[in-house]
């Protein structure tokens, strides 16, 4: 698994595979020294998040080259620079999102070195609750409750997330690809975190956190669990999502306070036709 790329989770095969089961108009467009790029195909746009995942030998005019030939219209990029973005015919309609990054190479006694003083104790505190955690495979029935908490939590706080068909159809292409950890305190779930494994990295999906769960800091206990779980199976990077320090300054604090690193992608650009840079 750790020779495997890391590609991220909207360029892997497997989100392919889910995007399939679901009939979605998907494509790969096969750029010269980068990973095939999934291209999804959407009111006569062709999209693609999260790419191209360049080989690190690829020169920026090999990858000025590549893109002014690849049939993509909009894109979310990983990390292209902007000025061979810029050459390759695209402009600049988003500023860059930042995503946190936990790195599960090392020890777990190197990842609580990277928590934050404040994190770090907090975490240890949570180990010393009587909360118990359990990791399982999700199952749309078994965890229908978390489905459920986490579309009510959406109504609340007034955001939207990837609907619940595209983890139905990743579980049912990869059955061991979405998994579930599970904090109880006497054998009532009161917090939990959905990951979804495209090796050899993984990502977070869905959590929930109830008053018990907040009261004993469960999504410390359950993220430093995770880590250790993965780790173990030969992933080695978690990928925590986008970090908003505006709008959700407390989850913010919580994913870089884990140690995760935060590192920023390469913004949304539009290719317009005839727009081009020499």
């Amino acid at each position: 698994m750790k020779n495997a790329p890391c590609l991220p989770l909207q360029q892997h095969p497997d989100f392919g595979a889910a995007l399939a089961r679901l009939g979605t108009p998907f494509d790969y467009v096969n750029l010269p020294g980068a990973a095939p790029v999934l291209r999804i195909r959407r009111f006569g746009v062709n999209f693609s998040a999260r790419g191209p995942i360049w080989d690190c030998a690829t020169s920026p005019d090999a990858q000025i080259d590549a893109l002014r030939c690849a049939k993509i219209t909009l894109l979310n990029d990983e990390s292209t620079c902007p000025a061979t973005l810029h050459r390759a015919g695209f402009r600049q309609v988003m500023t860059p999102a930042h995503v946190a990054e936990l790195d599960l190479t090392g020890t777990a006694a190197g990842r609580i070195a990277r928590m934050h003083g404040k994190w770090r104790n907090t975490w240890r505190k949570a180990q010393k609750s009587p909360l118990r955690v359990d990791i399982a495979r999700f199952d749309p029935v078994r965890h229908g409750w978390l489905l459920a908490a986490d579309l009510a939590q959406q109504r609340a706080k007034r955001y939207r997330a990837l609907p619940h068909a595209i983890l139905h159809s990743y579980r049912a292409a990869n059955p061991d690809g979405a998994v579930v950890l599970t904090a109880r305190a006497e054998r009532q779930p009161v917090a939990a975190m959905l990951f979804l494994l495209h090796a050899p990295v993984a990502t977070y999906h869905i959590g929930w956190n109830g008053h018990t769960g907040r009261s004993h800091a469960a999504h410390h206990l359950l993220l430093m669990q995770a880590a250790d779980h993965f780790a173990a199976r030969g992933v080695i990077r978690l990928d925590l999502g986008t970090v908003d320090t505006e709008t959700a300054p407390g989850l913010a604090r919580f994913k870089i306070g884990s140690g995760a690193q935060v590192r920023p992608l390469g913004g949304t650009w539009l290719r317009l036709p005839g727009y081009n840079r020499h």
